[in-house]
């Protein structure tokens, strides 16, 4: 019998999570957690040698989240850069999808973002739906503060917001406006993420702008 070819060790994407079980159900808490209390940032721990465009903080929400069911749209850097759409495929098996509209989960940077609007944002009867926008935000400067208030916010919460395109303030408005209906936004840093779920209200800050 004919051996089967060997696939040499640089065709193959780099390692995912270290320990894939623990890692993984750290990141996965490390974004509940993000949801639960939107506002605060929550650290995460990637795996050690991700694609360069990922970086660990987005490599470690993609093994937490993706898998074989999910639909991904990804642009920006990430979605011209083969090796990290090859590593994605390789290590959750989502499949990735050229219309935004049709994602569960649209990974991108803020200076493409698609409209809020214009994404899967589910029903009424079955808002669960709708997409989750994971948002790359490194390296992001900017003026945009912002108050939050809503559930799993003591009080007044407050968000700095560099990563925040023109219009984010309307479209977000909107956005929790439609509840429950509407989308939920991951926001990843290096080693980091932030959550703002759909039922968090957001309004300039007062204090920045005078």
């Amino acid at each position: 019998m004919t051996p089967a070819p060997t696939v040499p060790a640089s065709a193959l994407p780099a390692p995912g999570f270290a320990d894939p079980p623990r890692d993984a159900q750290r990141a996965f808490r490390a974004v509940l957690d993000a949801l639960a209390h939107p506002t605060r940032a929550y650290p995460l721990v990637g795996p050690a040698e991700p694609p360069a465009a990922l970086g660990r903080g987005l490599a470690a929400v993609a093994l937490a989240l993706l898998d074989e069911d999910c639909a991904v749209w990804l642009d920006g850097p990430l979605g011209r850069d083969p090796e990290a759409a090859a590593w994605l495929t390789f290590h959750t098996g989502a499949r990735r999808v050229a219309d935004a509209r049709a994602a569960g989960f649209v990974i991108t940077g803020p200076d493409v973002l698609p409209p809020l609007g214009e994404l899967a944002l589910g029903t009424d009867e079955a808002p669960h739906l709708s997409a989750t926008v994971v948002l790359d935000v490194r390296g992001c400067a900017g003026p945009a503060r912002f108050t939050a208030r809503g559930p799993g916010i003591d009080g007044v919460g407050t968000l700095a917001a560099p990563w925040a395109p023109a219009g984010f303030a309307a479209a977000w408005r909107h956005n929790a406006g439609i509840f429950p209906r509407g989308v939920d936004l991951l926001l990843v840093d290096a080693d980091a993420v932030t959550a703002l779920p759909r039922t968090t209200r957001l309004a300039p800050d007062a204090e920045r702008e005078g």
